[in-house]
């Protein structure tokens, strides 16, 4: 990671933002809210760079978590990424929330990243191992509990991270990680946007993943 990076997280109750430079973390805040993400995530932005003391002509590029998440907060932290971008004149790329969670903890085997939906439902995805450019082993989407339970189960040793994890009946085969990474960190997103702009470059339009519709069923099938 080369650079001074935004990093801009607001899918979750937890929002928060983050400044890095060559991949060392210079600030990092985060906001303990549910539906204001509108009020605190530019005034946050404000603040970190002051006590980064970084300035807009410095900053490399705006990495955001793209989700899923909440549909609000997933509006707010695009719509703020893109309205910097413009702003400045700088790029912005978007990061998979899922992947974030994935990227937050250290594991050479498969990684369950997952958060709650709704009605015992998780948004999830399995991969390989916790590093940047693992493949899916199960593909992101939203899943009954009962489904995903059913496909680690043949997975063996397995590292779960994320809120659905809270709604899970786990087996003893199951590594649990400290409840801390269970929040996508805002330095994590700008530490993976970063990776991604060296490997394919800014998005023309960072938008939002939802994953599904308001009304669409959720997937009982896991691959």
């Amino acid at each position: 990671m080369t650079g001074v990076w935004l990093g801009i997280e607001t899918t979750t109750s937890t929002g928060g933002v983050a400044v890095m430079k060559n991949g060392l973390l210079l600030a990092e805040e985060c906001f303990p809210v549910r539906a204001t993400h509108s009020e605190k995530v530019l005034p946050g932005v404000a603040r970190l760079m002051k006590q980064a003391e970084v300035i807009p002509e410095e900053i490399t590029g705006i990495a955001v978590s793209s989700g899923p998440g909440s549909y609000t907060g997933l509006r707010i932290g695009i719509a703020t990424a893109q309205g910097l971008s413009a702003g400045w004149g700088i790029g912005a790329v978007s990061v998979e929330t899922l992947r974030v969670l994935a990227s937050s903890v250290t594991s050479e085997g498969p990684v369950l990243s997952c958060i709650v939906a709704r009605d015992k439902e998780i948004y999830a995805a399995v991969y390989e191992n916790s590093s940047f450019g693992a493949a899916e082993i199960v593909p992101s989407g939203v899943y009954t509990v009962s489904a995903v339970e059913k496909r680690i189960a043949g997975l063996g040793s397995v590292v779960v991270v994320g809120s659905g994890r809270s709604i899970m009946p786990f087996s003893d085969k199951v590594i649990k990680t400290d409840p801390l990474w269970d929040t996508p960190r805002p330095s994590i997103v700008a530490l993976l946007g970063s990776m991604k702009v060296e490997l394919r470059g800014f998005d023309n339009y960072p938008a939002p993943i939802y994953l599904r519709g308001f009304n669409e069923k959720v997937n009982s099938i896991v691959p």
